[in-house]
C-alpha cells in the first residue's frame, strides 16, 4: 500500500567517498563527492505540485515530528489516488510518544461517487492547489465491519438509517466462510450531519454489525507559491479505539526541494513517461504549526516536517515492490532519505543490505550514494499481522564517512491494510556524519 513508497529498484550510483561537504564542515569543496546538477532535475514546480491527470498512481502524503512543549506526536495524513486499480485511500496516523498510544485509519474511497480520478485534486497551475479526499460536512466516509457474521450464501443488504442524510449506498462483500470481509461505500450520499447507523438485512446469514465512520483529508495551498503557507486538514477515528483525531496544520516549505533519486526520477524507469516511470519529490523544511485533537483534548503543536510526492509507474498487483525506508533530518542542516527494495528475500536482524541515499546539505546541493542499512536491536511483532518489523537500524553512507542509527520511538505503528500491513512509525536519529556527531528527527517505513 501506501504508501506509500511503492518504490522501484534504483540503479547504482556511486560517489568517491571522500570528505567535506558544504555547509556542514570539515575538509573542502573540492574533496566532496560531486552533487547532481541543477540541469539533470526532471521535476519542476510549482508543475510538479499538481495533479498528473491520467498517472497510475499519485500521491501526497506529510508525516514527521510534531511537539508540544516537552511532548512529542508522531503523524501521517496521506491521500493517494490508484487510479490503474481503480480506487484511492487516505491513510491518517496519530503517535503520542509519551502516553505510547498510536492511532490509526486506513480508507478505501472508489469511484465515480467516492472519488472522480480527474478532479480529487487540482491539476491546473493557474489555480489554487488542492487535494482531498472525504468531505468534512458530510458524516459519511466509510463503513467497517465490527462482526462477519456468518452463514451468508448471497449479499446482504447494508441499510443506512438517520444521520440526517439521504442517497448514501454500500455493498457488503463475502469472504470464503460466509462472512463479511468488507463493506464499500459506493455513495456518501448527501445531508448526513452525523453518523448514520448501519444495519445487516439478508443474505441468509446472520450476526454481522457494521459501525458507519467520518474521516476526511484536505490539502490546500495557493497558487503563487503551492510550497508555502499550505493548510491540511483532517479527521480520523480510530480502528481499534473510535477514538477521534483531528488536524489543523499549517505548513511552508523554507529551501529547495528535495528531489528523490537527486533527479526526482527513479533511474530504473523506462520511456520517461507516467506510464513508465516513477517521479518523486519531498518538502523536507516544512516548517509546521496548528494544532491536534485527540478525544477532544487540543494541543497546540509546532515542527519541522516532511511532504512527499510521489507519482507515475509503479510495480503491478502481481509484482508488488517491498521495500524499507529510514528518512532523517539532522540538526547539521542534512536531509537524508535512504532506502533498500526486498528483492530476494525479507531482511534479517543484523544483516547488512545494500541501500541507496539520497543526501542534501542545508544550501540545497543534492547527492545519490550508495549505502548500506543493517537492522539492529529489537523488532516487534505485530498482534494483528503477524508480521515481525525493525525498531533500529543503522545506516552508513560511506562517501559522507556517515554512521547513523534510526531508533523507533514506540514499537506498535503498524497501517492495517485489509489483511496484512505497512509500517509507518516516528524515530529518532543519532550518529555521525563527516565524523561529527548529529542528532536529528527520523521516520521508520517498512513493507514487508
Amino acid at each position: 500500500m501506501h504508501r506509500r513508497r511503492f518504490m522501484l529498484a534504483a540503479a547504482s550510483a556511486v560517489a568517491v567517498p571522500l570528505s567535506g561537504i558544504p555547509g556542514c564542515g570539515g575538509g573542502s569543496s573540492n574533496d566532496t563527492p560531486q552533487p547532481v546538477p541543477e540541469s539533470d532535475v526532471v521535476l519542476r514546480l510549482p508543475k510538479d505540485m499538481y495533479q498528473h491527470v491520467g498517472a497510475p498512481t499519485e500521491w501526497w502524503w506529510h508525516i514527521g515530528t510534531l511537539k508540544a512543549g516537552s511532548r512529542t506526536f508522531g503523524f501521517e495524513i496521506n491521500a493517494a489516488s490508484f487510479a490503474k486499480d481503480g480506487f484511492a485511500f487516505s491513510q491518517v496516523m496519530l503517535t503520542d510518544v509519551e502516553k505510547q498510544k498510536h492511532y490509526q485509519r486506513t480508507t478505501p474511497f472508489v469511484p465515480p461517487l467516492m472519488f472522480d480520478p480527474a478532479t480529487w485534486a487540482e491539476a491546473d497551475v493557474s489555480k489554487n492547489w488542492y487535494a482531498k479526499l472525504g468531505d468534512a460536512e458530510n458524516h459519511l466516509s466509510g463503513i467497517a465491519v465490527v462482526t462477519p457474521g456468518s452463514g451468508y450464501t448471497s449479499d446482504p443488504i447494508v441499510a443506512i438509517l438517520g444521520g440526517g442524510g439521504i442517497g448514501a449506498i454500500a455493498i457488503a462483500v463475502l469472504d470464503a466462510a460466509g462472512g463479511i470481509a468488507s463493506i464499500v461505500v459506493v455513495s456518501p450520499g448527501i445531508g448526513y450531519t452525523s453518523v448514520p447507523t448501519v444495519t445487516i438485512v439478508g443474505g441468509g446469514g446472520s450476526g454481522a454489525t457494521a459501525k458507519a465512520f467520518h474521516t476526511y483529508i484536505a490539502m490546500n495551498s495557493p497558487a503563487s507559491d503551492p510550497t508555502k503557507n499550505m493548510t491540511v486538514k483532517a479527521l480520523m477515528l480510530d480502528t481499534a479505539t473510535s477514538t477521534q483525531v483531528k488536524f489543523d496544520l499549517q505548513f511552508s516549505q523554507q529551501g529547495r526541494p528535495f528531489f528523490v533519486w537527486g533527479t526526482g526520477v527513479n533511474p530504473e524507469g523506462g520511456g520517461g513517461t507516467l506510464q513508465t516511470s516513477n517521479y518523486y519529490f519531498s518538502l523536507t523544511r516544512m516548517q509546521a504549526s496548528g494544532s491536534i485533537e485527540i478525544d477532544g483534548e487540543k494541543h497546540t503543536v509546532s515542527g519541522v516536517t516532511w511532504m512527499d510526492h510521489e507519482y507515475g509507474a509503479f510495480g503491478s498487483t502481481a509484482n508488488p515492490v517491498k521495500w524499507f525506508l529510514q528518512d532523517m533530518q539532522l540538526d547539521n542542516g542534512v536531509c537524508i532519505s535512504n532506502y533498500a527494495t526486498i528483492d530476494q528475500g525479507l531482511p534479517e536482524l543484523n544483516k547488512t543490505s545494500a541501500s541507496h541515499a539520497t543526501v542534501q546539505d542545508g544550501s540545497g546541493a543534492t547527492w545519490f550514494v550508495e549505502s548500506t542499512v543493517t537492522p539492529i536491536g529489537r523488532t516487534w511483532k505485530s498482534p494483528e499481522t503477524g508480521i515481525t518489523y525493525f525498531m533500529q537500524f543503522r545506516i552508513d553512507i560511506p562517501s559522507f564517512n556517515a554512521s547513523l542509527l534510526v531508533n523507533t520511538l514506540l514499537d506498535s505503528q503498524e497501517f492495517l491494510v485489509g489483511t496484512g500491513g505497512v509500517y509507518e512509525g516516528v524515530a529518532a536519529a543519532t550518529g555521525s556524519f563527516q565524523y561529527r556527531p548529529v542528532t536529528g528527527t527520523a521516520w521508520n517505513e517498512q513493507a514487508l
